[in-house]
């Protein structure tokens, strides 16, 4: 028999990691946008796919890569330098000449290589295979003149030769390397926000005093508390009942967005765009990261508000009611351990914090779980 007071204090603190792990979320969402992560990620694996040299050594290095501010993507005097000078993937960035696109698609990119190899002076008639054989046999491009790297050239002479030089069937593989690329890119972004969102968990966790031993202290000694936290989170459940899926289609509404912009410029991206289109594309782009932005900062402060502020109260977590009875120098090594696990928490994401929570709800509602004033009927 499953106790009941010991899956109500399991309910909630599991409620309690969802509300800030998605207050965290949504502040990593917000650094993510500022600092452009999903440009960089896309960058880094531009970067592995046409160099040999690895650019990150370490999870820490690629991590402040994400922080750190840098040009138009590539290095000069290089393969994915010139991709990323290519006119069609440079106006593909967010806001500004030097920005890198946060999205491009396959098509895209297999153009560009093609382009690269082939060279910018090719004219109508030009025989396309004997540009890209030339540029594979002499190990350079025909774009910039660059060598191109060792293991990218014995890839790329793989899949011409498989195509039987067939530029149709080459840009099909290398739109598949591409794609193949990408669902790597994503374990790689997921990976480095997780460990973002570690510190992010880390800081909300101190500054709201979300102290996961004191929060398990007080419902475990307190029925009444459990009680309505549990009300609490169940009528979180009843107004949220897709949550997950609606924080999936926000994202994905934000990627087609994106993915709109970049095409709406790739296709106007030529010698003729006037400046008044130009002006009118960028208008576009910063309207839709003011309102990405606004979105995030909206949710965060409803949830605040709406939610956090209630739970924060009912658990008495206010600084001003911290209390220390054996020493600050102990009660801070306690605090600091209860907030690590917190942070720990939050960084396994709103996602799982909510199924988990749906999944004890159903739990909870197939074993009786007597009241407060049950229990004292039976006492009386």
């Amino acid at each position: 028999m499953i106790n009941s007071g010991i899956l109500d204090i399991v309910i909630g603190l599991v409620f309690i990691y969802l509300l800030y792990s998605l207050l965290a979320t949504i502040i990593q969402e917000i650094i993510s946008s500022n600092f452009g992560f999903r440009a960089k990620i896309l960058e880094r694996a531009i970067f592995r796919m046409l160099e040999d040299e690895n650019k990150f050594n370490s999870r820490f290095s690629s991590v402040f890569y994400l922080f750190k501010k840098t040009g138009n993507g590539g290095r000069k005097n290089s393969t994915s330098g010139e991709f990323y000078s290519h006119p069609l993937i440079k106006f593909l960035g967010e806001d500004n000449a030097k920005s890198k696109p946060a999205y491009i698609n396959s098509k895209t990119f297999s153009k560009v290589i093609v382009d690269l190899l082939r060279g910018d002076e090719v004219k109508p008639g030009d025989d396309i295979n004997l540009l890209i054989q030339k540029a594979l046999n002499e190990s350079t491009t025909n774009w910039g003149n660059t060598k191109i790297s060792n293991e990218t050239l014995s890839f790329l002479k793989s899949i011409w030769a498989d195509s039987q030089g067939d530029v149709v069937k080459f840009k099909h593989s290398l739109e598949s390397w591409f794609d193949e690329t990408m669902d790597r890119a994503s374990s790689w972004y997921k990976k480095h926000t997780q460990f973002i969102l570690f510190f992010v968990g880390l800081s909300i966790a101190i500054v709201f005093n979300v102290d996961t031993l004191k929060i398990v202290d007080k419902l475990e000694r307190d029925p009444k508390l459990r009680e309505q936290i549990v009300q609490q989170a169940d009528a979180f459940v009843q107004a949220h009942p897709d949550l997950d899926t609606k924080l999936m289609e926000k994202e994905i509404e934000y990627k087609k967005a994106v993915a709109q912009i970049a095409k709406t410029d790739s296709s106007i991206n030529n010698n003729f765009i006037t400046s008044i289109q130009k002006d009118s594309l960028e208008l576009e782009k910063y309207k839709l990261i003011k309102s990405r932005r606004d979105t995030l900062l909206s949710r965060a402060e409803s949830l605040i508000q709406k939610d956090i502020n209630s739970v924060h109260h009912s658990l008495g977590l206010e600084w001003e009611s911290y209390e220390c009875k054996s020493g600050w120098f102990f009660c801070f090594l306690k605090s600091l351990l209860g907030w690590t696990i917190t942070a720990i928490a939050l960084s396994l994401g709103a996602p799982f914090w909510f199924d988990l929570l749906n999944k004890l709800m159903k739990l909870r509602g197939s074993v009786a779980t007597p009241t407060s004033d049950d229990r004292e009927k039976k006492q009386g």
